[in-house]
């Protein structure tokens, strides 16, 4: 007899026993216990199979895990990725182009202001003007816009000068001290003001003058991203996209196209460059056209750390909150947006925080300035690019206009025939036209605002 059938008799004979002393209950679960112990041997509390199954000893490949659909992506806030403006002005105005290059015309308010070519004596009876600072001539001479018995007043002396013979060049015959005024010396640079112009009775008309235009000149630029990858490849499907990878390489391939539009916008140079097949189209942003307008004081230096005077800040404001639009919309990297918010949060200097509101996806803050109201919006490009981060560029959004000679498209199957892979390309023909650059201002290094 085996073991086995050994223990099991001498259950059988317990159970008996226990039954027979009046407990049947008891020796159906002392039946049961011991039966259980002796028919399954695997599941006995001293089985031979060591610990349990666990995440460290089971197979890597046979858990499933959670996959997140999609990619975050780390600079994306709001409704864009970085192409704030390049978004704005698709929502704004638009102009189509009849060709690559684009030209238009502007002329500034007739000119009542003058400045001084040159030092002069209190008893010097010509004086020279020119209509720019430091005797540079502009595009119109003083003198065809002035006729006899003209009145000029000095704004630093406040004396008054009658114009006495017909000017035929920038050098002016005038009689002193008029009204009562004390002849005074003349510095360079000094602003006089055209305040009227006297007619003599019975004589004919004065000659006509009339200021001509400045034309400015700006570019199509061809911008284009590109998609491209093997059959293979694109047959599967991944974690972040069920519907394969060519929707996540649009989605990148559309932010690439859309900031590079945006940083041409701000930053680009008119340029049209020698290539292989022709010309290398640029469009000049707003920080060319300010420069190229040679409104130096329209640019702040921020100094970096040391920080800028509060003085500097009012001139720089000035120069651009006075001309244009009344509301101008400043596109800030994080530490210029920090410098206005902190000082505007003050409450001095006339600086002061309006309200806070939310528009096509910009968390706008506008800020009141001695010389009207600035919306300031952080941009997204100007925080990821660590040369930009002091940046401002302060925009007239009425006076700008998207040039549009090719709409943004999805150009799709443009892979050589026969090459077993895929592509396609954004491409999109867009220029910027910016009307009266003294409008716009821009700052740089800008990290604090000091009293001074």
């Amino acid at each position: 007899m085996s073991v086995k059938r050994l223990l099991f008799l001498l259950v059988g004979l317990c159970v008996l026993a226990i039954a027979a002393t009046g407990h049947p209950y008891e020796a159906w679960a002392f039946a049961a216990v011991i039966g259980a112990l002796l028919a399954k041997p695997s599941y006995c509390l001293n089985s031979n199979v060591a610990g349990f199954l666990s995440t460290s000893n089971a197979q890597p490949t046979d858990l499933v895990g959670e996959w997140q659909e999609g990619i975050l992506v780390r600079n994306g806030k709001g409704y864009n990725t970085g192409s704030t403006l390049f978004g704005l002005m698709s929502r704004l105005k638009t102009e189509p182009v009849d060709d690559m290059f684009f030209n238009w015309w502007e002329r500034d308010p007739v000119t009542v202001t003058f400045y001084s070519i040159a030092n002069a004596t209190s008893g010097a009876t010509t004086i020279g003007w020119y209509n720019v600072l430091n005797g540079a001539s502009g595009p119109n001479s003083i003198w065809q816009l002035l006729d006899v018995n003209a009145i000029i007043l000095n704004s630093r002396t406040k004396e008054y000068v009658q114009v006495t013979a017909q000017p035929t060049s920038d050098t002016v015959t005038v009689n002193r001290g008029l009204f009562g005024t004390t002849p005074t010396a003349i510095l360079q640079n000094d602003i006089w003001t055209f305040v009227t112009l006297g007619k003599d009775e019975g004589t004919g008309p004065v000659r006509a003058a009339y200021q001509q235009p400045s034309s400015y000149v700006n570019y199509i630029q061809t911008f284009n991203s590109s998609v491209f990858l093997t059959n293979a490849y694109k047959m599967g499907f991944l974690r972040t996209n069920i519907e394969g990878p060519l929707r996540d390489l649009r989605a990148y391939a559309l932010e690439v196209i859309a900031n590079r539009i945006e940083f041409g916008y701000f930053l680009g140079q008119p340029a049209a460059l020698t290539g292989t097949n022709g010309f290398i189209y640029l469009t000049g942003g707003l920080q060319a056209g300010v420069d190229a307008a040679g409104l130096t004081q329209n640019a702040l230096n921020g100094n970096g750390v040391a920080g800028v005077a509060l003085s500097a800040v009012k001139t720089w404001l000035m120069t651009f909150m006075v001309n244009g639009s009344d509301t101008k919309l400043g596109f800030c990297g994080p530490q210029a947006y920090t410098a206005f918010n902190d000082y505007a949060n003050t409450a001095a200097g006339g600086f002061r925080i309006m309200n806070q509101e939310t528009v096509f996806g910009m968390n706008i803050t506008n800020i009141m300035t001695p010389l009207g109201e600035l919306s300031l919006a952080m941009h997204p490009l100007f925080r990821n690019a660590a040369a930009y981060q002091g940046y401002m560029m302060v925009v007239d959004l009425q006076l700008i206009v998207q040039k549009v000679a090719e709409p943004l498209f999805l150009e799709a199957g443009i892979q050589v025939p026969g090459t077993d892979a895929y592509q396609e390309q954004f491409r999109g023909k867009y220029g910027l036209k910016q009307k009266f650059p003294a409008a716009f201002g821009y700052a740089y290094n800008l990290q604090s605002i000091i009293a001074g």
